[in-house]
């Protein structure tokens, strides 16, 4: 999985965040334990933010992991964003039927 520095930077209202996490080009079955994974170390953040933009291919698992992390951001009242999503990414999630359950966490 790609990894990205994880550095602060102030939002609008001047408070720090951490900097998208990128996920990585291949979202296939052979990523989906490692995104799982990566999903659970980066929930300890008080916002989340993924950076979609490179992805390339995307699996039935691991669009249900996204989906579960951000459904278990939002039973904690924490911030979830998918920035930047690829169009293979946004045509993954629609061909899954998942468009309308993570439209509300995409910019």
């Amino acid at each position: 999985m790609t990894d990205t520095i994880p550095t602060t930077e102030p939002d609008d209202a001047g408070d720090m965040q951490r900097a998208p996490h990128a996920l990585p080009q291949m979202l296939d079955l052979t990523q989906a334990a490692q995104l799982r994974e990566e999903m659970i170390r980066i929930a300890a953040d008080s916002s989340i933010v993924l950076d979609a933009s490179g992805v390339e291919r995307m699996s039935t698992p691991c669009a249900q992991i996204l989906l579960a992390a951000a459904r278990s951001a939002q039973a904690a009242n924490k911030p979830f964003r998918i920035t930047q999503a690829s169009e293979l990414f946004r045509t993954a999630i629609t061909d899954l039927g998942l468009r309308h359950e993570l439209d509300k966490w995409m910019e």
